[in-house]
């Protein structure tokens, strides 16, 4: 990419940065008083979300990512298109139960996010599809056909929904990977950093899950896990599908797993404590890398972080939750001094 493609892209990217919250701007929103009037619980954090909240976070986020794409061509573009793609994996998966609970076109419909420009799959012939088996033998036109394959054939063999569900996400996250290292650019080894986190984090908590939530045997949990690592390696997550107990598996973990996780109790709080490492690192690559395609991947981790505080702030407090509650789901009582 030119000097100017690559100047466009972090003009853009600083100026997005520049509405990036603040925790001081995030405990205004959960602290502001209740006005007893209108009942009006954050106003300045429900002007984001006039119709349903989630749909307002798939509009935003893709609407800035494709400001950010314009520049880019070759696998930088691939990558963070592909990023996107997990919005539309869930339609996916809705269109998949949908069908195998028999719902009807319009009660599927009703339930999916509306990826604009970003629309990949062919939604209207996959809704009229007959069946699960049908409607994946139709995906195997789509650049889902890799992932449509593996879950026809789990399909075939007669394996639920659950085995379905970690079979897309697995396939999902292992393309994830391959379009990160294929950008072999000076964003290389920073896209490393910031996708690898993204997989010890899912690896660890499905292990976790898998293990010690649904009592899945060791080997079975390891199978279904990503075929990629990055700081936790195969042969680690072999030997903490092996420990008997959730707080033997912590106990047992690696550095710099040991520290970044002392004291965990469930996997919420593995994913969260990941997240928030993840969120660090992507700070850092905003704030300290230049002229790159890492630090809009980076922006776009750390805005969805912000607009799910802003969706979790909304409900909390139109629920009239206190602020200490809302700031424990969000994780953000222990974190005061640490990462944002």
């Amino acid at each position: 990419m030119s000097a100017a493609q690559y100047a466009y892209l972090h003009t853009r990217i600083n100026l997005y940065a520049g509405q990036l919250l603040g925790l001081n701007q995030i405990d205004a929103l959960i602290d502001r008083p209740y006005d007893e009037q209108t009942g009006d619980a954050a106003p300045d954090a429900a002007a984001l979300y006039a119709g349903d909240l989630d749909q307002s976070n798939v509009t935003i986020l893709l609407h800035e990512l494709s400001v950010l794409i314009r520049p880019l061509s070759g696998a930088p573009r691939e990558l963070l298109g592909y990023w996107a793609h997990r919005f539309e994996l869930g339609n996916l998966k809705t269109i998949i139960r949908g069908k195998m609970a028999n719902q009807s076109q319009a009660a599927i419909q009703a339930q999916l996010q509306d990826m604009g420009n970003f629309t990949s799959l062919p939604i209207a012939e996959l809704l009229q599809s007959d069946s699960a088996a049908e409607l994946l033998r139709r995906l195997e036109q789509t650049p889902y056909a890799e992932i449509a394959r593996q879950a026809r054939h789990l399909l075939e063999q007669g394996e639920a929904l659950f085995a379905l569900d970690a079979a897309l996400d697995r396939r999902y996250f292992a393309g994830l990977v391959r379009r990160s290292t294929a950008v072999d650019d000076t964003a290389g080894q920073l896209l490393r950093a910031i996708v690898g986190n993204i997989i010890d984090r899912v690896n660890l908590v499905w292990l976790l899950r898998y293990r010690y939530s649904y009592n899945l045997p060791p080997a079975q949990a390891y199978y279904l896990l990503i075929p990629a690592s990055h700081r936790l390696l195969p042969q680690q997550l072999q030997q903490l599908a092996q420990c008997a107990t959730f707080d033997e598996a912590i106990a047992a973990l690696p550095a710099p797993f040991d520290r970044l996780l002392a004291g965990v109790r469930n996997s919420t709080e593995v994913t969260l404590h990941m997240e928030q490492e993840g969120w660090r690192i992507a700070s850092n690559t905003l704030r300290h890398s230049s002229f790159n395609v890492a630090r809009a991947l980076a922006y776009m981790m750390l805005r969805e972080r912000d607009l799910r505080r802003l969706r979790a702030i909304v409900r909390g407090r139109n629920m009239r939750m206190e602020a200490g509650m809302i700031r424990g789901a969000l994780g953000l009582i222990e974190n005061r001094a640490g990462v944002n």
